[in-house]
């Protein structure tokens, strides 16, 4: 677990805390990969922003043949952080320190399409022989 401690940082007015790690999601979802974070927090007159980057590979079935989909994404957050919580869901935040695997983890999740391909024109299967019609027709009477 990759935590990004915040205490001492509260109490510095008008410092900047920039990161950037390179982080494994393995024991939260091996479908992620190459997963980074990247990110300053301002702190000004005790009100802490955060603007970071999240970037990462997802691997996963395709939605209509099943072969591996191997997707790069991208997500941004902004919001502001107290030592114990943040604005909105998308940072992790507890006793004064940040978990950036879990919030590079929900950042990354909630950058997913609704609809998963492995390529735009992936055909599927077939529904009677479960050919992937990718590879060709199936021979199938329609």
């Amino acid at each position: 677990m990759k935590l990004l401690d915040i205490n001492d940082f509260s109490r510095r007015d008008g410092d900047t805390l920039a990161f950037d790690e390179a982080l494994s999601l393995d024991e939260l979802d091996p479908s992620f990969s190459e997963v980074r974070i990247a990110g300053k927090i301002r702190n000004v007159v005790g009100v802490m922003t955060i603007r970071a980057l999240v970037s990462g590979i997802c691997t996963t079935p395709c939605d209509r043949c099943l072969e591996p989909a191997v997707l790069p994404l991208e997500a941004e957050l902004k919001t502001t952080v107290t030592l114990n919580a943040s604005d909105d869901d998308s940072i992790t935040v507890a006793a004064g320190k940040i978990d950036l695997e879990k919030t590079a983890y929900d950042a990354l999740s909630l950058a997913l399409p609704t609809k998963i391909l492995c390529r735009e024109d992936c055909l599927g299967i077939c529904p009677t022989c479960g050919k992937n019609l990718n590879d060709g027709p199936c021979g199938c009477n329609e």
